[in-house]
């Protein structure tokens, strides 16, 4: 009898060891996972490596693009600048050139303080031909007192063959306490 305990025994450990070992699919799936897991990565890698792409080959059209547009032996540009701000809270530009209104811009405040901070805002840009043309930027805000403010600046100016810049100031006047508007060639 004894004996025939340890046999039902010994057969009992057999068969758990032998169901411990059976994993019934679980070491398959688990290693299906991994190696899915591990592609969904290198392709996520992947698709970053593209997106980085992509935007320098936008970069490079834009580049392109503005020379191809705006060669420059008939490259205009115009810009705006604020020194001071003391004096004159800029609202609006308005650009005409030979008569004709090509560039209006009414400022956030956003715009307003990066460009008393010392920034530089492309107003407009445009092919030019070459000879004589008449420039006038009109400024309108709230200048002294608070009183709305409107005056023009005009410059008359002969346009070569290379690229031409100008720039819009406003700038203070501290003896005068107001604003002072120009147009000055780069």
């Amino acid at each position: 009898m004894r004996y025939f305990m340890f046999v039902l025994c010994l057969m009992a450990a057999a068969a758990r060891a032998e169901n411990a070992a059976i994993d019934f699919g679980h070491e398959k799936s688990r290693e299906k996972s991994e190696r899915a897991m591990g592609e969904v990565q290198r392709l996520s890698g992947d698709i970053q490596a593209l997106k980085k792409r992509v935007i320098l080959l936008n970069k490079d059209l834009r580049v392109m693009e503005e020379a191809l547009l705006f060669p420059t032996n008939t490259q205009f540009s115009v810009f705006v600048s604020v020194e001071g701000g003391e004096f004159f809270t800029l609202e609006s530009v308005k650009l005409k050139i030979d008569d004709k209104m090509v560039s209006s811009h009414l400022y956030s405040a956003k715009q307003r303080e990066a460009l008393v901070r010392g920034g530089v805002q492309k107003l407009f840009i445009t092919n030019l031909s070459e000879g004589k043309h008449q420039i006038t930027a009109f400024f309108t805000g709230i200048g002294p007192n608070g009183r709305p403010y409107k005056r023009a600046a005009d410059i008359s100016l002969d346009k070569g063959k290379a690229s031409q810049y100008l720039e819009l100031t406003v700038t203070d006047d501290s003896a005068r306490q107001e604003p002072v508007f120009a147009i000055n060639q780069w």
